[in-house]
């Protein structure tokens, strides 16, 4: 009975506390120091408008990044279109530095098959510029945009960054693509921490890296004789992906990957089949191995009497006028 009436005893003073706790805020209400609780009606309504305030804050920075994204990819439009639209090589104001330069610029090579037919290092890229005028350049799509609204999308730049303690630190990759459209293909990859060097180390690699290949009417089912697919059947590796580059019959067009096609297509081939195996989602090693399968077509020997079968030439076709 002693314990009930200890607990009962602190619940008897609670109604004085609370009896003695009214007039006190009263008197605060008079004096200024204590506020009354807002309404129901009124904090419903400030709730509301801190919603609507944050929704707005929300949908802002969506708006913006989907601007941003937008000027990105006309940035990278204007800069294919600026690569493609190149400046002429001006070949006065170049300063060869090595033995195969100096003769280039006088003019006592007949072309660029002299210095691959021999296995000459090509230290200078200028070298291709005067000796293949209508060089074309490309840039491949390589890269992929992070993000809400332009997730997914290609483009020409593959960023990274780096953790560090003074921030992140943006590097940028490109792969570049050179060539005749008539037997003479080069391929490079190019990063730095801006995009300009970037594509300039990138273009500059592929004119070093340039090769000449073969082409012909490997097909059976065509015979035209037009140097129009590859002469034989030829694989690539990259990493784990395999390329294998198959002869197709004129009019049958470019069935492989999409960025594969340029490469081809700045080679000079018009017709192929194509098989990739192995882990293809890493777009560069799928780019290694098509270069690859190319560089292996001049490894092949063949007699005369097949090369003449297959209609097989080296480098570029002479058009006579």
């Amino acid at each position: 009975m002693a314990r009930k009436k200890q607990k009962e005893t602190p619940n008897a003073s609670e109604p004085d506390k609370q009896d003695a706790a009214e007039p006190n805020q009263q008197a605060g209400a008079h004096s200024g120091t204590l506020t009354h609780p807002q309404p129901e009606g009124e904090n419903t309504e400030l709730k509301e408008t801190e919603m609507h305030e944050e929704d707005a804050l929300i949908e802002k920075p969506a708006e913006g990044l989907a601007v941003e994204l937008g000027e990105v990819k006309e940035l990278e439009e204007v800069i294919v279109e600026e690569v493609k639209k190149k400046d002429a090589f001006e070949k006065e104001s170049w300063k060869p530095k090595t033995s195969l330069g100096i003769r280039a610029k006088k003019g006592e090579l007949a072309g660029i098959d002299y210095a691959l037919d021999q296995r000459i290092k090509i230290l200078e890229p200028e070298i291709v510029d005067a000796l293949l005028p209508n060089l074309s350049t490309e840039l491949l799509m390589v890269g992929q945009a992070k993000g809400k609204f332009g997730g997914g999308q290609k483009r020409i730049f593959k960023q990274t960054q780096k953790k560090t303690a003074e921030g992140n630190k943006p590097n940028f990759a490109t792969f570049a693509v050179v060539g005749d459209e008539n037997g003479h293909v080069g391929t490079g990859y190019g990063k730095s921490r801006e995009t300009v060097p970037a594509r300039e180390k990138a273009i500059r690699q592929a004119k070093l890296n340039l090769i000449k290949i073969k082409r012909g009417c490997g097909n059976w089912r065509c015979g035209c004789g037009d140097p129009h697919t590859v002469p034989f059947k030829v694989s690539g590796k990259a990493g784990s992906v395999v390329m294998t580059l198959i002869p197709a019959p004129k009019g049958t067009g470019l069935i492989i990957e999409k960025e594969c096609q340029k490469i081809l297509k700045l080679a000079g081939i018009k017709d192929v089949w194509a098989k990739a195996e192995g882990q293809t989602r890493s777009k560069l090693n799928v780019l290694y191995a098509c270069f690859s399968a190319l560089k292996k077509l001049m490894q092949f020997k063949m007699s005369q009497n097949k090369a003449e079968t297959l209609h097989i030439i080296e480098g570029s076709v002479i058009t006579k006028q």
